[in-house]
């Protein structure tokens, strides 16, 4: 019996060590820090993003084996890539993801955790900036003087940016009554330049008018303008005179039957561009139409009144598919 009071105080000795050792083996994870840098580069199929980084402890001493947690989110917060990477014998760590070309413009962010058995774990955020492929159009002068029966032309250059290669086709919108206008080519993938060909006829109207050159790629479009001054043409009278009666009736016999045939024809061509602009009402196929009807009005396809009416039907469907 009298070795019972001793016992029990080296067990509530004991008891008590332990309760106070407890906490400091609690604490006695090593403090590990993490450093990292994210590099995107353009790449052919897009943006290379490439993560790379160490992990080390206090006294910057390098920690092996560390398992890198990665997450990359896009401008909305949404998941785009996550992964796991391990740090090597210098505590050195690389990812790299592929962010393709239609991603969304914006601020990303990279989140990253280190994590080891005995350390702390260790976060550290990252951020970068994309900016979409896209294009821009300019044009070579910012007027034109144009006299009625006249043409003339200026250049249209559209740039490529951040390695856009989408086709980009072109069209004229609002050019005045009796203007005609024509690219030369219609559509091309920058970067590159086109001809805009105008033509005023020879009772076009007379002012002064803004027109606008649309570029189209896909849901990408962009703008650009320049003033078209159309003047009235010289006074020139004429000097062909028909004599005879037979001549006359001949003549107009002549004159009937070919506007008849042509008449059928322009009717033809307009059925059939309204055929092909029916089966699809989005935005580029209804500047697509709005490019045919400058073609076929320019080539005498169609007639005045049916281009002038076609036309403002299309780019009203223009407007409201934006």
């Amino acid at each position: 019996m009298a070795l019972r009071p001793p016992i029990l105080q080296w067990v509530i000795t004991f008891l008590l060590l332990l309760a106070v050792a407890s906490p400091s083996m609690a604490s006695a994870a090593k403090s590990m820090q993490i450093q990292a840098s994210v590099n995107p580069t353009p790449t052919s199929l897009g943006i290379s993003v490439l993560i790379s980084g160490r992990v080390f402890e206090l006294y910057n001493t390098s920690v092996a084996s560390a398992v890198i947690s990665l997450q990359a989110n896009n401008p909305q917060g949404t998941s785009i890539h996550v992964a796991i990477a391990y740090a090597d014998s210098e505590g050195v760590f690389q990812d790299a993801f592929l962010l393709v070309q239609n991603s969304p413009g914006g601020n990303y962010t990279v989140f990253l955790a280190a994590d080891k058995p005995g350390y702390t774990t260790a976060h550290i955020i990252l951020t970068f900036t994309y900016s979409s492929p896209d294009f821009t159009i300019e044009s070579s002068t910012s007027a034109l003087l144009l006299q009625q029966g006249r043409t003339g032309s200026l250049a249209v250059t559209i740039l490529s940016l951040r390695g856009f290669n989408q086709r980009v086709n072109l069209t004229a919108i609002n050019p005045p009554t009796g203007v005609t206008v024509l690219f030369t080519p219609a559509s091309f993938v920058p970067s590159g330049t086109a001809t805009m060909n105008v033509a005023a006829s020879d009772n076009a109207q007379l002012g002064n008018f803004t027109v606008t050159i649309l570029a189209v790629s896909g849901e990408v479009s962009h703008k650009a303008s320049f003033q078209l001054n159309v003047t009235a043409k010289p006074f020139q009278p004429d000097l062909m005179l028909l004599t005879g009666a037979g001549s006359v009736l001949v003549l107009l016999g002549a004159l009937g039957l070919m506007l008849h045939s042509r008449r059928r024809r322009r009717e033809a061509v307009v059925e059939e561009l309204l055929k092909q602009a029916s089966a699809d009402s989005g935005y580029v196929a209804t500047a697509r139409v709005i490019a045919r009807l400058e073609e076929l009005r320019a080539i005498g396809k169609v007639d005045e009144d049916t281009y002038q009416r076609l036309r403002k039907e299309h780019e009203k469907r223009l407007e409201k598919s934006r």
